[in-house]
């Protein structure tokens, strides 16, 4: 049994190796400026305006007394 388990490790790392060799195609590399410009260009493909909810209130308890706090 160790013999089939030593050969699938073999072949995982073999596999693993092989899928961090290739490079990446040109155009999935990007720089910080043109990923940032990108996500800007994809959010302003929705008309519209933005929602803004409401402030929700946290509840916090304290694990030592067990009493719960309210904050806004």
């Amino acid at each position: 049994m160790s013999k089939f388990i030593v050969f699938a490790l073999v072949i995982a790392t073999v596999c693993l190796i092989l899928v961090n060799a290739a490079p990446a195609p040109g155009a999935q590399i990007l720089d910080a400026q043109t990923a940032i410009s990108k996500i800007i260009a994809a959010y302003n493909r929705y008309p519209g305006r933005s929602i803004v909810h409401p402030s929700e209130v946290a509840t916090l308890i304290d694990p030592n007394t067990f009493v719960p706090r309210v904050y806004y």
